[in-house]
């Protein structure tokens, strides 16, 4: 809607809104899970259902990534589709699926790895 004279709107910054995202990720014991990530002000978020509605989260905080990067190797994809890779300090590595295809990836990936460099800078 446009703005008549002498009004004036609160614009957020692309950076400060929560995003979410369709996708699948492998867990560390190699089953793959689908449902949501959400990126928030501190952490991300993935969010699975269940059978019998029950629901699961995890929540990984950004100063607790050290580096997110695209999988180069067939192997480290899930179900052949492009994939991202995130480093856990300490923990093994958390692959991501975009399930809406890759330009959602490379858009999560690039939000992510600014989240991350910004926890780092404290």
């Amino acid at each position: 809607m446009p703005l008549m004279e002498g009004e004036c709107r609160s614009v957020v910054a692309e950076t400060d809104r929560p995003g979410s995202y369709a996708v699948t990720w492998r867990t560390q014991d190699g089953a793959v899970a689908a449902g949501k990530l959400v990126l928030d002000s501190t952490a991300l978020r993935l969010e699975s259902g269940a059978p019998r509605g029950r629901r699961s989260a995890l929540t990984l905080r950004y100063e607790d990534l050290a580096a997110v990067e695209m999988a180069r190797r067939p192997e480290e994809r899930i179900l052949d589709r492009p994939t991202a890779l995130v480093t856990r300090a300490e923990r093994p590595l958390l692959a991501l699926a975009a399930v809406d295809g890759p330009g959602a990836l490379h858009e999560l990936v690039e939000r992510l790895a600014d989240a991350i460099a910004s926890a780092a800078r404290g």
